[in-house]
């Protein structure tokens, strides 16, 4: 959009602060800029400037219409007490949505192709509208269903709506509790980040809410002023907040290296954040690598993740040397399951998660079963068992004679596989998966709730899980998902491990080694040798299996 400049009155100027500014206030109305559009703009405006759009210069002298107030409460369903969500509220007739001014709302400021845009609340909330007949939809989370209410406003009036947000099914009772492992907040909002922390977790419905320290050559990541550990003051409104770290390098900007991974409940950084072009000095070496570093986070009593879907050239070595705990799926992209089967196939017991990366934007979460009383570490010990399940969307449980995600079953005779997904956005179909193969699904009745319940033959050693297939978006317009962690099935004497799968790795190692030493900068022949070394070793693992399964 093209903007033009205002000239303001002068006032007095004081030394600003080292922030940086991604928004811009006039008349009343908040405006969003890029980060290229803030750098573009310095250099032509001139003091006492401010940026206007320039759709808005032949509008900004009309009379403002009177408006009305629609105010109302929002409760639990199940429990009826006052709780946080999120609200959009729409005019049928014109399609467009209205907020409140300073309202904290849901990013990014342009949602992707059919994503939809809301304001969160705490309990209350107060609109002021232009009259109209408006829609008014409150959304919590994926436990609770969607609600729809409407209203006319007049001019002057004052009207209430209270929303009831009604229960789809409550998943504490059987101990299942929702996290989020991979968040941070960069440029793009527009608030200040402690509103933004203390209200969008509670109003998502999440148990545990993980921000990511990490460091991107002198990006200002905001949520980097916030201090490594828990976070009391901001989990207050029944959302544990813990303040971990993501580890990266990259070959090029927007291209992985060595790989992202997650380091949460830590008591201090693990240092080098970033290495290489990523590091706050570009020219800083590739070195450690990522593997390296998530040891030494697994010293210090971290949990360590492998982030995006298993990206990134070091992601196999890591994996073979014990260094990661846990697999993120489908955080800030599509999920996608072809990385994610292929470790498995390799016989490696990887617990599955997700998140949303770049702020809170969906409703991707990892549901983990917790035995006794909840606690950060309770969740966190069965996140690293396997006892967990990822969505966006659909609620899944899955069992294989009786026993769930992360656990093991003999499978010398046939084992009863039950599966059920229930989910307020559509989705096609329930699948079972076996070794990376569907072996049995079953239509989605009504597009929300599909059962499979059946006798399954088991010839060796493997993994079997549940997923939900779909083609419906959801409110952040991604498409919607759902997996288990893997029942693990031991037919003794047959291992579980595929030859393909392993001898892929391997050659895809030997690619990687050849990479860095074309590519990659060391301060020395010693830590060349270092890098390599572990490269190496993972690429012996990976021969080692292939060979064993001849």
């Amino acid at each position: 959009m093209p903007f033009f400049p205002i000239p303001l009155p002068p006032r007095p100027v004081a030394k600003p602060a080292a922030v940086a500014v991604s928004s811009f206030t006039v008349m009343g109305e908040h405006s969003h800029l890029s980060r290229r559009q803030i750098l573009d703009s310095i250099v032509a405006l001139g003091r006492g400037c401010a940026l206007i759009p320039l759709t808005r210069l032949g509008r900004q002298n009309a009379p403002e219409q009177a408006k009305g107030v629609v105010r109302g409460s929002i409760k639990d369903g199940a429990s009826g007490a006052l709780t946080s969500a999120k609200l959009r509220v729409t005019s049928p007739a014109s399609g467009e949505v209205f907020w409140p001014e300073h309202s904290v709302k849901t990013m990014p400021s342009q949602p992707r192709q059919g994503g939809r845009r809301y304001f969160y609340v705490r309990g209350e909330y107060e609109i002021a509208l232009p009259p109209g007949r408006y829609e008014i939809e409150g959304v919590r989370g994926v436990c609770h269903e969607a609600v729809v209410r409407r209203v006319e406003v007049s001019a002057g009036s004052s009207a209430r709506v209270d929303i009831t947000i009604p229960v789809l099914r409550d998943m504490h009772p059987s101990g299942w509790y929702a996290g989020n492992t991979h968040t941070h907040y960069q440029l793009e909002i527009e608030e200040a980040p402690d509103d933004r922390l203390r209200l969008v977790p509670p109003a998502e419905a999440l148990d545990i809410s993980v921000i990511s320290y990490l460091i991107r050559n002198d990006l200002p990541y905001v949520t980097n002023r916030y201090p490594i550990g828990r976070l009391p003051e901001f989990s207050r409104d029944g959302t544990l907040i813990d303040m971990g770290e993501e580890c990266r390098n990259n070959q090029a900007t927007s291209e992985m290296g060595y790989g992202h991974v997650l380091f949460l409940n830590i008591p201090r950084l693990v240092e080098p954040v970033s290495t290489g072009l990523l590091a706050r000095d570009p020219n800083m070496p590739d070195f450690p690598t990522i593997s390296m570093l998530c040891q030494e986070a697994k010293k210090i009593g971290g949990t360590t993740i492998w982030c995006h879907n298993g990206r990134g050239l070091e992601s196999p070595v890591a994996i073979a040397l014990g260094a990661i705990d846990v697999f993120n799926v489908g955080d800030s992209q599509e999920g996608e399951y072809a990385r994610y089967y292929q470790f498995l196939n390799c016989g490696f017991r990887l617990p599955i998660s997700t998140g949303t990366d770049w702020w809170i934007y969906d409703h991707n979460r990892v549901f983990v079963r917790v035995r006794g009383s909840f606690s950060y570490e309770a969740w966190l010990e069965g996140l690293r068992a396997g006892r967990s399940f990822i969505t966006n969307g659909p609620l899944l449980d899955f069992t294989v004679n009786g026993r769930g995600p992360g656990e093991e079953v003999p499978a010398e005779k046939p084992v009863r596989v039950a599966a059920r997904a229930l989910s307020r956005l559509p989705f096609e179909r329930l699948e079972i998966v076996r070794d990376g193969e569907v072996i049995a699904e079953q239509a989605a009745a009504n597009g929300r709730e599909a059962v499979i319940e059946r006798e399954i033959q088991v010839e060796r050693s493997g993994w079997i899980a549940a997923r939900v297939a779909a083609r419906a978006i959801t409110h952040g317009g991604y498409i919607v998902f759902a997996h288990t962690g893997p029942v693990y099935l031991r037919v003794k004497g047959v291992p579980a491990r595929r030859k393909e799968a392993a001898a892929r790795l391997a050659r895809e190692i030997e690619e990687s080694i050849a990479f860095i030493r074309k590519n990659y900068r060391f301060a020395g022949e010693a830590d060349l040798a270092i890098a390599i070394g572990r490269f190496e070793q993972g690429r012996r693992y990976y021969q080692k299996l292939a060979v064993a399964w001849d």
